[in-house]
């Protein structure tokens, strides 16, 4: 989005002033091309402002900034310096009012600071970035019981002929392509977002699951208010059932809730590094996302790839869920660079360990070859 804007910018300073006046026509340009602040809110606790910017094609961004940060979104620099975290369209061209043709929809709830969801009617299928998609498709589909070790993830499911190599310790495992992936449709009656951002899951979820119960928290009071501004409200006439959103710790909240409750848990959280929480890596987390999943339930999350600590995420899953149930493989768009890991709750309780015999992975960390296949469906990549 930076980039974009930047290259608009250049490009209308060139027309407006060419040669050495392009200095100022860019000035100008850029002075001209402010978008609108449809939400504005800082958090002295947190120390952080939450923006919702809009823009001529009614593409709405969420923006966190440092509270004493007071900047508007006017200048080149500005969208070099703030990242958005998400961004959602809106369907429905921006109101005008009739008392005043130059004051738009976006004017007034920038002054009451309030977003009205009927103002934005999203797009809940313009999921753009390749990691959501992933962990949006672990929510509705689940691999069926078949045996294997460490399988990779097929990222767009039903996707053919793909072949990924994972890295494990000092071995690697090079995974045999497959024409069909096993994957089918789970019920999902309730689903737990970690992780609201720009509403981006919530409002797909809702979209897909009409009727599910759908929590989503966040620990920004700023980021929960904003949800709004992308359309994510009340529920809708044609049955869809209202998003309970919450503020607070994701952990602390999925903690609070009752054992087996949820059949889907989507941890989409990041720290000041753009990485997942320390809190999210550890065993005491993934036992406690077990307890919380259904028979069958899935808990999926987002990790930058970072060698041993990737790999030290990894066992700490697999020994809370078992090797044969984690699933990886890399985002679209950022292969090398991030991976979607996904756990499945069995539908009933795991076969222990046989003592004294180590499971496929630790099997395949010593011998750093792939573990002979079992018998069962094919596995998905």
């Amino acid at each position: 989005r930076a980039v974009l804007k930047a290259a608009s910018l250049i490009a209308a300073a060139a027309v407006v002033a060419p040669g050495g006046a392009a200095a100022v026509g860019l000035a100008a340009s850029a002075a001209s091309d402010c978008d609108a602040v449809v939400f504005d809110q800082t958090d002295a606790q947190l120390g952080q402002r939450t923006m919702v910017v809009e823009d001529a094609e009614r593409r709405r961004m969420l923006v966190l900034t440092d509270s004493k940060d007071r900047s508007r979104p006017c200048e080149l620099r500005w969208w070099l310096d703030h990242n958005p975290q998400g961004v959602v369209r809106c369907r429905a061209p921006r109101a005008a009012h009739a008392d005043s043709p130059g004051k738009d929809a976006a004017a007034e709830l920038q002054v009451a600071n309030v977003c009205d969801p009927s103002q934005c009617d999203p797009d809940p299928s313009a999921v753009e970035l390749g990691y959501v998609r992933s962990m949006l498709a672990t929510v509705l589909f689940g691999p069926r019981a078949a045996p294997h070790g460490m399988s990779a993830l097929c990222i767009e499911l039903e996707c053919r002929t793909r072949v990924v190599r994972t890295h494990v310790a000092t071995g690697s495992l090079l995974e045999q392509s497959v024409d069909t992936a096993p994957w089918e449709l789970r019920p999902r009656k309730r689903v737990l977002v970690i992780g609201l951002g720009s509403s981006t899951m919530a409002l797909w979820l809702r979209h897909a699951l009409p009727t599910a119960e759908l929590h989503a928290v966040d620990l920004s009071p700023g980021v929960v208010a904003a949800a709004a501004c992308f359309g994510l409200g009340a529920g809708g006439s044609n049955g869809t059932t209202a998003p309970h959103l919450h503020v607070g710790d994701g952990r602390a909240f999925l903690a609070s809730q009752q054992d087996g409750g949820f059949d889907a848990v989507v941890v989409d959280a990041f720290d000041s590094n753009a990485s997942l929480p320390s809190c999210f890596r550890t065993r005491d987390f993934f036992d406690l996302a077990r307890r919380k999943l259904a028979p069958g339930g899935a808990l999926s999350l987002n990790l930058l790839s970072m060698g041993k600590a990737s790999m030290q995420v990894l066992r700490s899953m697999e020994l809370s869920f078992g090797t044969r149930s984690v699933w990886i493989g890399d985002a679209p768009g950022a292969e090398g660079i991030q991976s979607v890991i996904a756990a499945f709750a069995p539908a009933a309780a795991p076969v222990a360990t046989p003592s004294g015999s180590a499971p496929p992975s630790r099997r395949l960390r010593r011998s750093g070859k792939a573990p002979a296949a079992e018998p069962g469906p094919a596995e998905a990549q």
